[in-house]
């Protein structure tokens, strides 16, 4: 298939054209919302603290600078104690068109939205002239994800998503998985497809802290819905989990807002990291999973389900596998890939596979997504306190 994709000032290629309006605060959310909904081809994300954060900050700089966008208005009220200005400056580190307005100092919420309106336009306008280029599969970064799994989980959905990853990965693309807490029991299987000795040393760190962070919870990611869908373990869920990850070697270790360098498979670890006296308590979900996966690059997501999902999110479209066959039919609307022959018979995971590896050359080529029709972009960035924001540095 013919693919074309936007190649942007800093090298790196992008399958969506949007402008992203950027608010710092909660209190230019509702500016920021009402300029995106009168401009189409807008996003609109932001951070709603009003203090500094460390962890918001790096991940709106990588949303900012995500590929799939070809330019940034960032709206502030004027008063928050995030750098805005260092905020625009980091953005603009990657070539493209920044610009930012306070809201105090543009005269209140109507003269804000009016003029952010004629700006997102312009910068519309000016996205609409970037040339496309032709790509490859090579030049994709695909992040995976799963939620709302259920027993048909692991027998269809995301061993589907995991033979289309292993093909991804021989056609020299790159693809990041994540949900380290939910991959508990698996330890030897990760550890086995560890590529090298660093890898399974931050494997094996990483799996620590995921069980002290379960400990700590008194929960280890298994869900009611989890349970009423027919898993009844980590480990059973783990299992699951691991397969759309497909079967090739863990070429590295992510950090939130961290980039692969190289093509292959990544493993992205988001749980905080363990200090001499606390543990950074936050329980993940599914929007907050998808964020951290597009600040790391990703410019498709995949999500697996079983017991069905909506989520969408911001910049990057979600291609949307549902592993079981009741839910795929009860939630067509929301569905791209339905696994579920697989669990009737009707279907091998290779002839799924296949079929969502040219869903995706299709939305990379331009074709919208079911989450993109409806307009589903779930979106969190939390407050992060302790280090969950540390870094891997070497």
């Amino acid at each position: 298939m013919n693919m074309m994709g936007f190649k942007r000032a800093d090298g790196r290629i992008g399958i969506r054209n949007h402008v992203a309006v950027i608010y710092t605060v909660e209190c230019a959310h509702h500016v920021a919302d009402t300029i995106s909904r009168g401009v189409p081809g807008t996003e609109v994300f932001g951070f709603a603290g009003c203090y500094q954060d460390t962890y918001a900050f790096r991940m709106l700089v990588e949303l900012g600078r995500h590929p799939n966008v070809a330019g940034v208005l960032i709206v502030r009220l004027g008063c928050e104690s995030t750098d805005v200005n260092a905020l625009a400056a980091q953005i603009a580190v990657s070539g493209k068109p920044v610009e930012l307005i306070a809201i105090q100092e543009a005269g209140g919420s109507l003269a804000s939205i009016e003029l952010g309106k004629t700006i997102a336009a312009r910068m519309i306008r000016d996205a609409e002239r970037h040339r496309r280029v032709p790509i490859g599969l090579g030049d994709l970064i695909i992040g995976v994800e799963c939620g709302g799994s259920d027993a048909t989980s692991g027998l269809s959905a995301n061993p589907a998503a995991g033979w289309a990853v292993d093909r991804l990965i021989e056609q020299g693309a790159t693809v990041i998985f994540s949900e380290l807490p939910e991959l508990l029991g698996c330890n030897d299987y990760l550890l086995s497809r560890a590529a090298g000795e660093a890898v399974k040393a931050r494997l094996t760190d990483g799996l620590k802290r995921a069980r002290a962070l379960g400990n700590a919870l008194r929960t280890f990611a298994v869900s009611a819905g989890n349970e009423e869908g027919g898993l009844t373990t980590i480990e059973e869920k783990s299992l699951g989990a691991l397969c759309k990850a497909g079967t090739k070697p863990i070429s590295g270790i992510l950090k939130p807002a961290q980039r692969p360098e190289l093509p292959g498979l990544y493993i992205l670890d988001k749980v905080g990291l363990l200090d001499s006296s606390s543990l950074t308590l936050y329980e993940e979900n599914d929007s907050d999973g998808l964020v951290t996966l597009l600040a790391s690059g990703a410019q498709l997501l995949l999500f697996t389900t079983g017991r069905g999902s909506v989520v969408g999110s911001v910049v990057a479209p979600v291609v949307k596998i549902c592993g079981n066959p009741q839910t795929a039919v009860k939630m067509a609307d929301n569905i791209d890939i339905n696994a579920g022959g697989i669990i009737e018979g009707t279907d091998t995971i290779e002839d799924v596979g296949a079929e969502l590896l040219k869903l995706i050359q299709r939305v990379a080529a331009g074709e919208r997504t079911k989450a993109e029709r409806l307009g589903h972009k779930e979106y969190a960035i939390p407050y992060k306190p302790g280090r969950a924001c540390d870094m891997y540095t070497s």
